[in-house]
């Protein structure tokens, strides 16, 4: 099988490295899940990111901030001991060319968390080249929800990056009840 490898232009590609797919979002209001109570005198509840969120994502030039086209919808689960899955609804893809987030997340300190996903390209068709998507998030817990700032690279079948730099995007999440 044959694999081709299509260079975007800059400006198309920033634009398109955020209609990838980010995991993040908003969706209905509610809180984020507390740990156990703290015994009487202690800190306070500490929020988790353990969980499934709904997220909206909104790709942004990264110069300016300036958003990109439609937000769309994702979900995302943080599991337990650092693993995480997710899907996305981007319209940018067509049915069946990406597939769904697996990755791994951190705790950085305090209710911040860091996180990596990869979701591969099963098939080049409009702006997209066969080959894989890489997230990375930078990721801030409220008793409300998350704010993600996040960065997207897209690599050929060989490994390249297919952007000279990668995009940029912004979600906030919203926890499943």
């Amino acid at each position: 099988m044959r694999s081709t490898t299509k260079r975007f232009p800059e400006s198309l590609g920033s634009v398109l490295v955020f209609a990838g797919a980010l995991l993040l979002g908003s969706g209905r209001t509610s809180g984020a899940q507390l740990e156990q109570p703290s015994p009487p005198g202690h800190a306070v509840d500490k929020i988790r990111i353990e969980g499934t969120w709904r997220v909206t994502v909104t790709q942004k030039l990264c110069e300016t901030g300036t958003p990109i086209g439609l937000p769309f919808q994702s979900l995302v689960t943080f599991a337990r001991g650092g693993t995480l899955s997710g899907t996305t609804a981007n319209a940018a893809f067509q049915p069946g060319q990406r597939s769904g987030d697996f990755g791994v997340w951190t705790h950085t300190g305090g209710n911040n968390y860091s996180a990596v996903d990869e979701a591969f390209i099963l098939f080049s068709a409009g702006a997209f080249t066969q080959g894989r998507q890489t997230i990375k998030h930078s990721i801030s817990l409220t008793r409300e929800g998350f704010t993600d700032v996040a960065s997207v690279q897209l690599y050929d079948l060989n490994g390249l990056p297919l952007l000279k730099t990668p995009g940029c995007a912004a979600a906030v999440g919203q926890r499943v009840q």
